[in-house]
């Protein structure tokens, strides 16, 4: 009797599988599929949740006309699969063979929702199936992208770039993926032309512009990348906290190019009004001593830059002091003091507490780059009288 309920629980189950789809509108069905995945990509965490609502209306709106169901052929079908899987069974199966399993009690069976990994596969799957799915595609890619697979983003995304080669939205995210599965990451060649001719194309291309600069900054053009920031900072200027992240970016190309401070710049607004304008006490002074993980020892080059730097352990990322000198003079033992400011305003002096980093860079600009190699201390008092011991073991991406 288990069988025959089992039996009787899978072909309704087979028979929805085979008529639903003749019973629905194809166009519909298409819609479903590509919110669906769409919803993949948002459990993935490579789309946000106002991003998937606009894209679902947006596939509302674009919605066909429905096209008549395919009754007729539904209706056969309902009538000749049963009988003809009965058929089959009865002169090749064994009834009896289920009942014995159907006894057993069934297997624990997990609760949770869909990790991550389970979504983006399900995805890539899908998308086997389709492969001229456009934002199938750059949603992988994204997805990819944010589990730091850069290889398979690339991958993905050259699919996207396939259909839609002129798209500058397309164009840029393409750009980076190549950029990103380099072994230094930096935005040269091919990816460099291609975000180039986005930005040509579409002159507001907020990320488009913003890599612009990174890629002037990884090529030693910080004149360049103040240019493309600056412009970038018009089109951000509704956003205060993303204008006090970017000014900061550029007040570090700024100073890598000679240039003096921007007028307005809210780094330098900021940085003046938490700090006061004159020392409390006697200048201050701390002892660095700076070695390297013999691990990555091999990694630095000939003409690596060494800096060593203090910013306020409470936020901002403008140095209070800085020294630049070669790589190859480690281990090093350095002073950092109130001569080495950036700024009149925010010196060592200013600040009760820093956190002390050491970086090389093989580009020679101050500003972080993927494959730069680092150290940070945890808050050291400025007052600090014995030497703070930086061993530089970290690789940024």
């Amino acid at each position: 009797m288990a069988f025959w309920l089992i039996a009787m629980l899978m072909s309704l189950a087979a028979l929805a599988f085979v008529l639903l789809p003749l019973l629905t509108d194809p166009a519909a069905r298409q819609r479903r599929r590509a919110e669906a995945a769409l919803r993949a990509a948002h459990a993935a965490g490579a789309l946000a949740q106002d991003e998937l609502e606009a894209r679902i209306q947006q596939l509302k709106a674009a919605a066909a006309p429905a096209s008549p169901p395919a009754t007729g052929l539904a209706v056969a079908l309902a009538l000749l699969l049963p009988a003809a899987a009965l058929g089959l069974y009865l002169h090749l199966g064994t009834p009896t063979a289920l009942d014995a399993v159907a006894s057993q009690p069934a297997p624990p069976t997990r609760g949770e929702a869909p990790d991550m990994e389970a979504a983006i596969q399900g995805l890539a799957e899908r998308l086997r199936k389709e492969p001229d799915n456009l934002e199938g595609w750059l949603l992988l890619g994204r997805a990819y992208r944010a589990t730091e697979r850069f290889e398979a983003a690339r991958e993905a995304l050259a699919q996207a770039y396939r259909l839609a080669p002129e798209e500058p939205d397309v164009m840029v995210e393409y750009a980076e993926a190549m950029a990103l599965a380099t072994p230094r990451r930096r935005i040269e060649g091919e990816s460099l032309a291609l975000i180039e001719e986005a930005v040509r194309r579409r002159p507001d291309h907020q990320r488009g512009l913003w890599l612009l600069g990174v890629a002037a900054m990884q090529g030693a053009r910080p004149r360049e990348a103040v240019e493309r920031w600056e412009a970038l900072r018009t089109l951000i200027a509704a956003d205060p906290d993303a204008v006090r992240a970017l000014d900061e970016q550029i007040e570090g190309a700024r100073q890598a190019a000679g240039l003096p401070p921007a007028a307005g710049s809210t780094a330098l607004a900021s940085a003046a009004a938490d700090s006061p304008a004159e020392p409390a006490g006697p200048p201050r002074k701390l002892t660095v001593e700076v070695d390297i993980d013999p691990a990555l020892r091999a990694r630095v080059g000939a003409s690596d830059t060494l800096f060593v730097f203090a910013r306020p352990a409470g936020g901002g990322r403008m140095p209070v002091a800085i020294q630049r000198l070669p790589a190859s003079r480690l281990p090093v033992t350095i002073t950092l003091d109130d001569s080495q400011a950036m700024m009149p305003a925010l010196r060592l002096s200013t600040v009760d507490e820093v956190v002390v980093g050491a970086r090389i860079s093989a580009s020679g600009q101050a500003t972080p780059q993927p494959g730069d190699m680092e150290a940070l201390s945890p808050p050291v008092a400025t007052s600090r009288q014995e030497p703070v011991r930086l061993r530089i073991d970290r690789v940024l991406e």
